[in-house]
């Protein structure tokens, strides 16, 4: 009888529908992957938004009232708007506390979200929008405005780009930033 050879392998065929089938997977697998990565950039960015508010909240309650107690906590104080009046300052997300004002890391960008929309919306007692998915914030700091005097007290924590000095989703004049926490004290 004759003995039968046996096969060592695998043919073309069968390695090329192989390799069509991993080819189909990751590129199924790129986009679910990058949108799961744009969500945690975004939990990243708003995490660092309630960080500084929750750093600015405890500045109010220890007494940043004033041009001296801003300047002691490491904010700049703004005298020029009356009984709105504020400290405002960049948030350190490494260290946990606002970059003194004359820091050169004030000049480093540290948000994370990009312009590659996740979809998701992030709102404020549902009437306020805190975060845009659809802006960059690949060149912006996160900032805290600190309102501890007149009728209106409050809190705005916002990010600004660092190159062109606009908040992120408006210019840099306007009074409110578009999209920002907003906590009213008092």
């Amino acid at each position: 009888m004759k003995k039968l050879r046996q096969k060592n392998g695998f043919t073309m065929a069968e390695l090329l529908i192989v390799v069509a089938i991993i080819a189909v997977l990751v590129a199924i697998a790129i986009p679910i992957l990058n949108t799961q990565l744009e969500k945690a950039r975004e939990a990243h960015d708003i995490a660092t938004m309630r960080s500084a508010a929750s750093l600015a909240v405890e500045y109010y309650y220890a007494g940043v009232k004033d041009e001296d107690s801003a300047i002691a906590a490491g904010l700049k104080w703004w005298p020029n708007h009356g009984n709105d009046a504020n400290a405002a300052g960049v948030y350190d997300p490494s260290t946990g506390k606002f970059l003194p004002k004359r820091s050169t890391d004030m000049k480093k960008a540290y948000g994370k979200g990009t312009k590659n929309d996740s979809q998701k919306t992030y709102t404020y007692n549902s009437d306020r929008q805190i975060y845009a998915p659809s802006e960059n914030y690949s060149n912006a700091v996160c900032m805290i405005a600190l309102y501890p005097n007149g009728n209106n007290k409050h809190i705005d924590v916002y990010w600004k780009d660092i190159s062109n000095g606009n908040y992120i989703g408006g210019p840099k004049n306007s009074n409110d930033p578009k999209y920002s926490i907003r906590i009213n004290i008092d």
